[in-house]
């Protein structure tokens, strides 16, 4: 059933084939929601500055472009990424839980984008003189994913839709909803799985895990990197953040789990999946490991080659 109001997916304004989400148009076909397509115009986390946020802004619109147009450049240390496991061929394994693109021709489209990567570089630069989380504060305490999203999705606009389905709104074609009047809860639609580039089917009757919505920056990594010690309500923001959200296929997601850029990139789309993650590290001012920054850094280069 198309859903009739302006968040609806069919029969409101779209780009290329692709609806937005609260009635506003998507770059590139993909839409924003509730407006909020990139990271910018965010305070920063712990009143810290987060640095380029207009670069912020322009990393996602290139993200959006090459979720479109294909691979990236070969994983870093110069082995490409196994297209089944999403494994980063021979860069080193980190322990931090994530978007890539269908595949076509690849490489960056356009000088507008190779600018979006070098901002992406730029924002890199801005992460190295954050010290090590935990060096100041005492230890990192463990992990819990209730830290970020107790009790499951939010709904931080308070427009009665959690923020899963509206990812799925915004990620899925051919669209429909569960006929409970709400017009929010997705039933069905298709998706381009922007880590392998592989059509999947999504039917809420018959599996909610064919899809499943991942963190471009896992939360695993996150906490480690810093978000220990924001408060509830920021952990909550984050978690719930479209820019740091993006609808997979299940194996896929279950492949990455929650390792760095050092440990896996996805089959295709790698240079706006590394954009899309140095922007997102630093507009939260994420400490990441050193390894993750060193694997980005040379993916990035990589991508202006």
């Amino acid at each position: 059933m198309a859903r009739p109001r302006s968040r609806a997916v069919n029969g409101r304004v779209a780009v290329n084939g692709r609806a937005a989400v609260n009635g506003r148009v998507a770059v590139n076909g993909r839409a924003a929601v509730n407006g909020r397509a990139a990271v910018n115009g965010r305070a920063a986390v712990n009143g810290r500055a987060a640095g380029g946020g207009l670069a912020a802004l322009a990393v996602l619109l290139v993200a959006a472009v090459l979720w479109l147009f294909g691979p990236g450049p070969p994983a870093p240390g110069g082995a490409a990424a196994d297209p089944a496991s999403g494994t980063a061929g021979s860069a080193s394994v980190t322990d931090p839980d994530g978007p890539g693109g269908p595949g076509g021709a690849g490489g960056l489209a356009g000088s507008g984008d190779r600018e979006a990567v070098a901002a992406a570089l730029d924002a890199l630069d801005q992460l190295d003189a954050l010290p090590a989380p935990g060096t100041a504060s005492g230890p990192v305490p463990d992990y819990e994913r209730e830290a970020f999203l107790p009790g499951g999705w939010a709904d931080l606009d308070h427009d009665g839709c959690y923020t899963r389905n509206e990812i799925l709104q915004r990620d899925l074609e051919n669209v429909t909803f569960v006929d409970d009047g709400e017009h929010c809860k997705v039933a069905s639609g298709q998706l381009t799985d922007p880590y392998t580039g592989l059509a999947v089917a999504f039917d809420r009757a018959e599996s909610t895990q064919t899809v499943q919505i991942d963190h471009i920056v896992p939360l695993a990594q996150a906490w480690r990197a810093g978000a220990w010690e924001w408060s509830k309500d920021q952990r909550k923001a984050f978690a719930n953040d479209p820019a740091e959200l993006l609808a997979v296929s299940g194996p896929a997601n279950q492949s990455k789990g929650d390792r760095g850029p050092s440990a896996w990139l996805p089959a295709v789309g790698q240079c706006a999946y590394g954009a899309a993650y140095a922007s997102l590290t630093s507009h939260y001012a994420l400490a990441i490991p050193e390894s993750d920054r060193a694997a980005l850094r040379s993916l990035l280069t990589g991508c202006l080659a």
